[in-house]
């Protein structure tokens, strides 16, 4: 039996336009929707688990996406709660990198998007961290502006004294 859920909203239009008017690099603003989107994805995860996504490790991520994925092909899309299939089903990249995602049952997208989560975690708990929060507790005003001041910091004093090295 297939539970009926809202769908969500990875990034809604007023928080495109809110990334688009900060003081930040093409590639920073790019890098903050990743992040804001993957934070939806871990704070999903993280209820599912019933812990805070800042405890979450690489291979719960691996883990829950794979299970997810496995959910869309058995029960179909709504099943899931990531809704999207690929363009292109029957094309799949050869993954030669030796990481957790590398064994996972997922399609060279599914991977793709998994590495992208992992990777935006170490962003994401910095900024809790800063904002004495839980990452599932962040808003996206606080995540723009924490990634503003860190692209302020490089620009005055270089990648190095900033933390993202976008």
């Amino acid at each position: 039996m297939t539970i009926p859920q809202d769908p969500i909203q990875f990034l809604t239009l007023a928080e495109a336009h809110a990334i688009d008017g900060a003081m930040l690099s093409t590639m920073e603003k790019f890098m903050t929707r990743i992040t804001i989107s993957s934070m939806r994805i871990i704070t999903k995860i993280a209820q599912e688990l019933n812990i805070h996504a800042e405890e979450i490790g690489t291979s719960q991520i691996v883990q829950w996406i794979e299970h997810d994925s496995q959910m869309r092909k058995e029960q179909g899309e709504d099943a899931a709660f990531l809704k999207w299939t690929s363009p292109h089903p029957d094309l799949d990249f050869e993954d030669t990198r030796q990481d957790e995602v590398t064994p996972a049952n997922l399609s060279s997208h599914e991977k793709f998007l998994t590495r992208m989560v992992i990777s935006a975690m170490s962003a994401l708990v910095a900024i809790a961290k800063d904002y004495s929060a839980h990452i599932e507790d962040l808003t996206v005003a606080q995540i723009i502006s924490w990634v503003e001041r860190d692209a302020k910091v490089k620009r005055k004093q270089g990648e190095e004294a900033a933390f993202l090295s976008w």
